[in-house]
């Protein structure tokens, strides 16, 4: 009896603890985010907010690049599509080594807004995934190129000046190519309607 007793209460230790392990891995995964962040307290608001904003951006174009490869109807969007998924690919990787210098923690995924971006695009055919995937080539560039603008001039941190530095030139190219792309479309697809001009000006 006794030695039942033992194990009964042995087990609802064990049971007890196993519980607790439970709660302390929620716990350990929170405070592995909190240390995260608090990890990056010494470097500049504006250090992290130009890294993740530029990873982001080649996440995003990484994506919409492999979406056009599969969708695209015109082959120079094809062709444009692959051409953005290798480059910024290696942005990323430069922007990686960057930030390990920097101590900034940088964003494995897309984020929400973005994720949605790409299915809403996802959503589109034909002509109209097309004229909407080059469109966005023009925004995002024009927006990334004007970030690294600034960093590459403003920024304090070395590595990621560096970074912006050599980066601005091709992301400039990069613009310029999307906006021909999107004229050729236009001029194809649409030549009465002008409404994309505003869009790459």
């Amino acid at each position: 009896m006794k030695t039942l007793t033992v194990g009964l209460i042995t087990a609802m230790l064990l049971y007890a603890c196993g519980g607790n392990d439970s709660k302390s891995q929620e716990e350990a995964s929170k405070d592995s985010t909190s240390a995260m962040s608090e990890s990056m307290d010494h470097i500049s608001n504006a250090a992290v907010n130009f890294a993740t904003n530029v990873a982001n951006a080649n996440l995003k174009e990484i994506e919409l690049g492999k979406l056009a490869q599969k969708n695209a109807n015109y082959s120079r969007l094809k062709d444009f599509a692959q051409k953005m998924i290798t480059a910024h690919t290696q942005s990323n990787e430069e922007l990686q080594k960057a930030c390990f210098s920097a101590g900034v923690t940088l964003p494995n995924g897309l984020s929400e807004q973005d994720h949605k971006d790409v299915d809403d695009m996802a959503k589109k055919k034909d002509k109209a995934f097309d004229r909407a995937y080059i469109k966005a080539m023009v925004k995002e560039h024009q927006a990334t190129m004007e970030k690294l603008d600034v960093a590459a001039h403003d920024l304090k941190d070395t590595a990621l000046q560096h970074y912006a530095q050599k980066t601005l030139p091709i992301v400039t190219a990069h613009l310029e190519e999307a906006r021909n792309i999107l004229e050729d479309v236009r001029k194809n697809y649409a030549p009465d309607q002008f409404d994309d001009v505003e869009s790459y000006q």
